[in-house]
């Protein structure tokens, strides 16, 4: 596989994660949604966030992702362990259930 589609299907197994994240804390007998996570990262970091992004293609940085490890309060190598996990099966799911991950997928 050519190096530019690894790099796609990293990213998405990166949004994959940070989604599973987000969606593992239950707020009000639900699972945490993209606006909470953001509001609770502004009110409790003074940074805004934006999870949809975080959750389709991220382009993240290391400052990012060790947000989202304290938020979580997770290791970063426990992060990446996690994004390592993330199956091919569930990568294609995650571009093929996104218009503009499959639009950009079919580019590669």
């Amino acid at each position: 596989m050519e190096y530019h589609k690894k790099i796609f299907r990293y990213k998405v197994a990166v949004g994959a994660v940070n989604k599973k994240l987000r969606e593992n804390i239950i707020v009000s007998g639900k699972p945490m949604t993209q606006e909470y996570l953001n509001n609770d990262i502004l009110e409790k970091y003074n940074i805004v966030w934006n999870a949809g992004r975080e959750e389709s293609l991220p382009n993240t940085t290391i400052e990012n992702i060790y947000l989202i490890c304290d938020y979580f309060k997770i290791e970063i190598d426990f992060y990446f362990q996690f994004v390592k996990k993330i199956t091919d099966e569930e990568i294609n799911d995650s571009i093929k259930s996104k218009k503009k991950l499959s639009r950009l997928h079919s580019l590669l």
